[in-house]
């Protein structure tokens, strides 16, 4: 019985590191979109192609992202047509990436100007990490008031509440 229990144990607590693993990736990634967006912008404005320019986020993008844009890059590389490609993008990477890629393959198909898109894209991006910011600003507070509590409530009682309770007892005993 302990067996089974010690493997349930083991299970969730695998479980558990596993999702905590993949929201912290998860985090990490949609703070380094905006710099993404702002490179690929970069990189657009320096005469790239929208091919060239996410063969250059393979090189200098964040490193939590540069797997996703290798996977298009390497799949491209395989004879895949850019568009297709790109639906790589938003699989590993999130929803965030979406747009971008909607906006590159229209460039793509259509050969419409991309700079200011991907621009309204970058401070779109900049704002979404900002209101996360400011929510997990907000929580704060929040999330520490029980350490706080945990810890100033027992050194409270050891120097306010114990010195008087003595002081009483002292004072009792002399009068009797």
């Amino acid at each position: 019985m302990m067996f089974i229990a010690a493997l349930v144990g083991l299970f969730l607590f695998w479980r558990r590191t596993k999702a905590r693993l993949r929201q912290r990736r998860e985090t990490e990634m949609m703070d380094a979109w905006p710099q993404c967006v702002d490179l690929l912008m970069a990189a657009l404005r320096a005469g790239y192609s929208p091919v060239q320019g996410i063969h250059f986020l393979c090189l200098h993008a964040p490193q939590v992202m540069r797997p996703a844009f290798l996977a298009v890059t390497e799949k491209m590389a395989l004879g895949q047509r850019f568009t297709d490609a790109l639906r790589e993008l938003p699989q590993r990477i999130g929803s965030a990436a979406r747009p971008l890629c909607e906006v590159l393959s229209a460039g793509d198909r259509l050969g419409i100007p991309m700079e200011s898109l991907i621009f309204q894209l970058g401070n779109d991006a900049r704002l979404s990490r900002r209101r996360a910011a400011e929510i997990s600003a907000r929580q704060l507070p929040i999330r520490l008031s029980l350490p706080l509590v945990i810890c100033t409530l027992p050194s409270f009682i050891v120097l306010i509440i114990v010195p008087t309770i003595a002081g009483t007892v002292s004072q009792l005993r002399l009068s009797i």
